[in-house]
């Protein structure tokens, strides 16, 4: 019975009202999280089987062409979109015509073919995201391995009347088609592949998102522990009761944690720039395409950084502001650590969808929760700021100051009131009698 008691009171202690609400909360996120990248994985499965085709040879041979892939699309349940390009201007024409890719048979095409050549293919993509997930939809791939199946088909049908084929038919048949492949950002175009200015853009992709979340979770961290063992050692109440502002004391532990924290976010950015500048490296000599990324407008100025500076900053004054707020809940070390727990998960789903998919395309209702979340808009700034979504990025923005303010607003409000030493979670709130009484 004895070890039955025990154990009773240890399972009531642990698996107290916290623990419960941050199991299901965790589920609740994980199941958020979980549907907002099956989403994201099947618009993605949904989109490599179409094709958008703008046939500017306009011969019979590529009319076959055009429809052998209808035909194949039809029976694996895809979408062919014959499409009119009128100009060079591939940023425009994608945009006019609302589509994000499209494969281009140039003028020549079905020559090119009669001399068992291989023929030109153009493909040009539009990129919005540098997230994985939005562009694991290898287009290019897929777009080359079809039109290279229909060619073959075609040519094999053309030449079933002629007899046998010759060795150079033969040759054909195994690589008929070359692709060269366009990029679009924004109103800008040049020719490089999308998967080669991913691989270029990974170092600003990674490093901001990793950085980012180290500075919140290392302040956050820093000041509710700060908070919480005065409270719980009673330090804090000989501190408040000193010949000094309360405010005065506020400030110095916000700004000592955001001291503290932006030197570890240098170390980790030198750090983590020397691994991707490895990785970048292992790519080979990348200096060819440092004019298309310029071209593209994907290498950040001094103001750009700037900006996304500024957001960083503000979302670390709202996880120190709420983790004043979180430590004074805290009656005794258990629950302490628990209090962590509601600023880990802000800043891990925004940090781990900001990575992986692109937060702009999920389902509204997922989208707007995300967007509730103050750290997602600081985890989009640099991608804001490539791509040149301001009014995106001035909306976080705004957003993040008028929660600032209310959470600083709660935070001095408890500081300079007796609430400090008063209020809890999971236990019985002391009264100001009782506060008074004790100091007695």
């Amino acid at each position: 019975m004895k070890f039955y008691s025990l154990f009773r009171k240890e399972l009531k202690e642990m698996l107290s009202l916290q623990t419960i609400i941050t199991m299901i909360v965790t589920v609740v996120v994980l199941v958020m999280a979980g549907q907002a990248m099956s989403g994201a994985i099947s618009d993605s499965a949904e989109k490599a089987s179409d094709l958008t085709i703008c046939d500017l040879d306009k011969t019979e041979f590529t009319e076959n062409v055009l429809n052998s892939l209808k035909a194949t699309a039809k029976a694996g349940d895809g979408k062919i979109t014959v499409v009119d390009i009128k100009s060079d201007d591939y940023a425009a024409e994608l945009k006019r015509l609302d589509q994000d890719s499209v494969v281009i048979i140039p003028k020549g095409f079905t020559e090119q073919v009669k001399q068992h050549k291989k023929a030109d293919v153009g493909y040009v993509q539009r990129m919005t995201s540098l997230a994985t997930m939005s562009n694991t939809n290898t287009g290019s791939d897929t777009a080359l391995a079809v039109i290279q199946q229909a060619v073959k088909s075609t040519i094999y049908q053309d030449k079933l009347s002629s007899g046998a084929m010759t060795e150079d038919e033969m040759n054909q048949l195994e690589d008929p088609v070359e692709l060269s492949e366009t990029t679009v950002v924004g109103d800008r175009s040049d020719k490089v592949s999308s998967s080669i200015v991913m691989s270029l853009c990974s170092a600003q992709s990674m490093v901001v998102p990793i950085i980012m979340f180290v500075l919140i979770m290392f302040s956050a961290q820093m000041i509710l522990s700060a908070i919480s063992t005065e409270k719980i050692d009673k330090t804090l109440e000989t501190l408040l009761s000193a010949p000094v502002s309360r405010l005065s004391v506020l400030a110095s532990k916000m700004l000592a944690a955001g001291v503290v924290a932006a030197l570890q976010a240098v170390v980790y950015m030198f750090g983590m720039s020397k691994m991707t500048g490895g990785l970048t490296e292992g790519m080979g000599d990348t200096s060819a395409y440092e004019s298309a990324m310029e071209n593209l407008g994907l290498t950040m100025s001094v103001g750009q950084y700037a900006l996304v500076g500024i957001q960083m900053f503000v979302s670390i004054l709202i996880s120190l502001s709420l983790s004043m707020v979180l430590g004074a809940l805290a009656k005794d070390a258990k629950s302490a650590q628990t209090m962590l727990l509601p600023i880990t998960f802000s800043a891990m789903i925004p940090y781990l969808l900001a990575m992986v998919v692109d937060i702009r395309t999920l389902s509204p209702v997922i989208k707007y929760i995300v967007y509730a979340i103050p750290f997602t808009h600081t985890f989009m700034a640099s991608e804001n700021v490539m791509f040149g979504n301001y009014s995106l990025y001035a909306g976080g923005l705004i957003y993040q100051i008028v929660l600032l303010v209310v959470c600083m607003t709660v935070a001095l409000k408890i500081f300079m009131s007796d609430k400090i030493f008063t209020m809890s979670i999971g236990g019985k709130q002391r009264t100001r009698k009782s506060f008074a009484f004790k100091k007695r």
